[in-house]
């Protein structure tokens, strides 16, 4: 596909612990590229050891992570020992609590082992209700001082999906490039199944279940974007909405973008 780079960068080699942790640059966008070294996705960083943590701020220069999980998420699972490797952690979730019933938690769990799971939805729901955490990524990033940064949820599919899509679409990536970078997630994923393997609902499906659960269709991106395209005219128009002011979009663009 003419849009995507030579090679993704992903570090889940290099650094012992990562899922899913990928330089977003090198995509082709708007008057030249995405800028390599800046702005990395990632998945789940509480299993990053303190070793790894230092390479990824004296190899890869890493100030800030953003990090999009609920209180919930904090509090079952921790946060990495940031602070020690000179990484400032900043906790900017998309849902900070969950409304979510015992029960409705459990469905929802069935439908993506049963493969019925609306996915595209549960990104418009994203757009709506986690407007100000992805406002917030665009402020940082316009700022300069904290990057490079690392931006991630849990798996670092869906709200790190997300954030990284509207990042891309307000360079300038094609739609078509960006649905690629979403669907390399699934490959990424998969091979650390088990670590999302909990008690409860998830408890109630196999490893390669889950591997299946983490699979990532380019469609389900496709749709969220002529979701946004439909409500908002776009990703630009969906960025003044949650309060990200063309200013702010021209100071990202200008870091960001080589030409």
């Amino acid at each position: 596909m003419p849009g995507r780079p030579a090679a993704v960068v992903c570090f889940d080699g290099a650094v012992a612990g990562a899922v899913n942790l990928r330089d977003l640059g090198g995509y082709p966008a708007a008057g030249g590229r995405v800028r390599a070294g800046v702005v990395y996705r990632s998945g789940m960083m509480h299993h990053i050891s303190p070793p790894g943590l230092r390479w990824l701020r004296e190899h890869a220069g890493i100030r800030t992570v953003l990090d999009l999980r609920s209180d919930e998420e904090l509090a079952r699972d921790g946060v990495s020992p940031f602070a020690a490797a000179g990484i400032a952690h900043q906790h900017t979730p998309v849902f900070a609590q969950t409304d979510q019933t015992e029960e409705a938690r459990r469905e929802q769990w069935r439908q993506m082992r049963d493969g019925v799971y609306d996915w595209t939805s549960s990104y418009q729901r994203m757009a709506e209700q986690g407007g100000a955490a992805f406002a917030r990524l665009f402020a940082v990033l316009a700022a300069g001082e904290q990057a490079p940064l690392v931006f991630h949820c849990t798996a670092g599919r869906d709200r790190t999906g997300v954030a990284a899509a509207l990042l891309l679409g307000a360079l300038g990536v094609d739609t078509a490039t960006i649905a690629h970078d979403y669907h390399l997630t699934g490959g990424l994923l998969q091979p650390h199944a088990a670590r999302f393997l909990r008690p409860g609902a998830q408890g109630e499906m196999t490893e390669a279940q889950m591997a299946r659960v983490l699979a990532t269709s380019e469609q389900a991106m496709t749709a969220f974007l002529a979701w946004l395209a439909g409500r908002y005219g776009g990703i630009d128009g969906y960025l003044y909405h949650i309060g990200v002011t063309p200013h702010v979009l021209a100071a990202v663009r200008a870091s960001l973008v080589d030409a």
